[in-house]
């Protein structure tokens, strides 16, 4: 066997080992496990797994047969959830099916004494979730405070083709996690390694077998933070691909180990680059109104947007085409890749440079332009060159104008399928942003109410967010940005208008009350109305992931304020400035008073759309500041 090709990110840390540990027996718990109440490394985990292991292999048929085998004890209440196991498996074409299930659960009684709980069979049930996948689902019984939970099954799978990363990092602790995978005859695989540099990983490769091993401990959870991107890009784990497989009479052929064998292979597959080439005949209207459109982008725009209305999207996001471009055309639905691609097929034949583009979107994870791994991507778009400038369209999504990056990609990098003219694209927009202005104008009554009129426009990304939110309703448009913000807030009306010009700003036009809040014979004024900036999303002490807003944004707010003749100022705020020492974040606050009128503005600008975790306790405290700054109330008293 040909030994495998071994890729590792730089800075990587690995010990060797001679051999692999014994397995552990089920239902053999050690007293340690039995005591431990906390985890040393992270104090306020509500469980941890004790282990999780997997051993993957092949039978004559070279079938992928995995044997995986985990326990976690539970910390604290919230972790008593744990109990409820899933296991997520492809089920179309009978590609994949869990069996040989055994789980338990050990509780110490009153008397210290171990008891178990094993799981029924008939509590074991299947549900499938959509065409795809399917789930197992089963509980365990007397789960509480201390209990230790313990499962274990098989997977067989058709072939190595549904090989899945193995990731030594949950959302909980981990002690020990490791992973043997026997490679298959006449195969190799590469594989890449993603790991703090300060966590040790053993990786040890058995000749004997033909088997690698990979193991790491002492792994801390990795928790929800607000404004992250993918997970999966900070969770320590091992990534695998195909590199090569066996051919004819003994002969090895490699598989997409190069960006420009990446192209090669998708160009000519079946679901991806044939469709390319075929004749959508019922689009030939289509097509020719493409043409006479006066511009390249006025008929890319008519294809786009014709396609994105018209064709329903059935869900699922995928790199091949699951129908095929005639029958996605013909029945109007289908997933990402039999929508994009036939978005594509439809804008060369109205002669447009226009190509497919592999993206893995926000959520998914980023694309290491170093290895041709095409599971770095989840989806598929078009990329369209005219002149000077690309074009990213994704006609299955949320609409998104033309000539925007759709949100979820914007900023991230795709690749191009195009031997000659593709590659790794870095998508970034540099005029488009996440911007919004808002102007309100109100009055105070004598009891310190405020009744006003507030217009904000929405311009850009805030634009699509905000137009995503009416798609649900006025109502879901409500709540999700006047009554969840400002509970204590009535509207009298809210009308939005410039629904259906792209090229315009969203006007939102809102008649509001806001009741008085009063301190003694002080009436409290906060003028931070509809900023969606009411507290900081940075309150945790310690952060493991990047912020990620996506685009540049920017926030102005105008306020002018009647006073009654009753009441005046008892001070007016003094006006403050903020900026962080590379200029990347700004805030600026502004007050004005004349007569029986004040003016306020604030003014927020956040110039880099990514920030490290490393640079993480410098926003947190701008973040705080800032946000005191703008909640900051102005006291009004009876005049003198």
């Amino acid at each position: 066997m040909k030994p495998l090709l071994f890729l590792l990110l730089a800075h990587l840390l690995v010990l060797t080992v001679s051999a692999q540990p014994e397995p552990i027996p089920f239902g053999t718990i050690s007293f340690e496990e039995r005591e431990m109440t906390e985890c040393s490394f992270d104090k306020e985990a509500e469980a941890v797994i004790l282990f999780d292991r997997a051993s993957s292999t092949h039978d004559e048929q070279h079938h992928l047969i995995t044997d995986r085998h985990t326990r976690i004890k539970v910390l604290k209440t919230k972790g008593i959830e744990r109990g409820e196991i899933s296991i997520y498996y492809y089920h179309k074409d009978d590609f994949e099916f869990i069996s040989n299930i055994e789980a338990a659960a050990y509780t110490k009684d009153a008397a210290g004494n171990l008891i178990t709980y094993p799981l029924k069979k008939a509590n074991i049930y299947r549900q499938k979730v959509n065409d795809y996948y399917s789930v197992v689902k089963f509980a365990l019984s007397d789960v509480q405070v201390g209990t230790i939970i313990e499962y274990k099954y098989v997977s067989q799978m058709k072939s190595y083709g549904g090989l899945e990363d193995w990731y030594f990092q949950w959302d909980i602790p981990i002690l020990y996690s490791g992973y043997s995978l026997v490679i298959l005859p006449n195969s190799e695989f590469a594989y890449q390694v993603h790991k703090s540099a300060d966590l040790p990983i053993v990786v040890k490769n058995d000749k004997n077998d033909g088997s690698i091993y990979f193991e790491m401990r002492d792994v801390a959870a990795l928790r929800d933070e607000p404004y992250s991107d993918a997970e999966k890009d900070y969770r320590q784990h091992v990534e695998f691909q195909l590199a090569a497989y066996g051919g004819a009479f003994g002969s090895k052929r490699k598989y997409m180990t190069t960006w420009d064998e990446v192209s090669r292979e998708l160009s000519g597959h079946t679901d991806f680059g044939v469709q390319l080439n075929k004749n959508v005949n019922a689009a030939a209207d289509l097509v020719s109104k493409a043409k006479a459109a006066g511009s390249p982008f006025a008929g890319m725009s008519l294809i786009y947007r014709y396609l994105s209305r018209t064709i329903g999207w059935n869900g699922y996001k995928t790199r091949f085409t699951q129908t095929g471009l005639k029958e996605a055309w013909d029945k109007q639905k289908g997933s990402t890749a039999d929508i994009n691609l036939l978005l594509v097929n439809l804008l060369r034949q109205a002669g447009l440079q226009a190509d497919p583009l592999l993206v893995s979107e926000r959520s998914h994870g980023k694309v290491r332009p170093d290895y041709p791994f095409l599971d770095q991507f989840n989806n598929v778009m078009a990329y369209v060159q005219i002149g000077d400038k690309a074009y990213v369209l994704d006609a299955a999504g949320s609409y998104t104008p033309p000539d925007m990056i759709p949100i979820n990609v914007v900023n991230t990098m795709g690749y191009v399928v195009n031997r000659k003219k593709g590659g790794i694209k870095l998508l970034e927009e540099k005029k488009k942003m996440d911007q919004q202005r808002i102007l309100v104008k109100a009055s105070v009554d004598e009891e310190g109410s405020l009744h006003g009129y507030a217009n904000i426009k929405s311009y850009d990304y805030n634009r699509l967010a905000r137009m995503r939110t009416l798609y649900q309703g006025k109502e879901e448009f409500q709540k999700r940005y006047i009554t969840q913000r400002h509970p204590s807030m009535k509207t009298d009306s809210i009308n939005v208008l410039n629904q259906d010009n792209d090229s315009l700003s969203l006007d939102q036009q809102i008649y509001f009350t806001l009741p008085a809040s009063s301190s003694g014979d002080y009436k409290l004024i906060n003028l931070n109305l509809f900023t969606e900036m009411e507290s900081s999303p940075f309150v945790s002490d310690i952060r493991f992931t990047n912020i990620d807003h996506g685009c540049s944004e920017f926030m102005e707010l105008m306020c002018s304020i009647s006073l009654p003749a009753s009441l005046e100022p008892e001070t007016v705020p003094k006006d403050s400035r903020m900026i962080m020492p590379d200029t990347s974040i700004s805030f600026s606050r502004f007050y004005q008073y004349n007569g029986n009128v004040l003016s306020a503005l604030f003014r927020v600008e956040i110039k880099r759309p990514v920030f490290t975790a490393e640079e993480y306790p410098y926003i947190k405290e701008f973040y705080k500041k800032m946000i005191a700054f703008m909640n900051e109330p102005f006291v009004l008293r009876k005049k003198q």
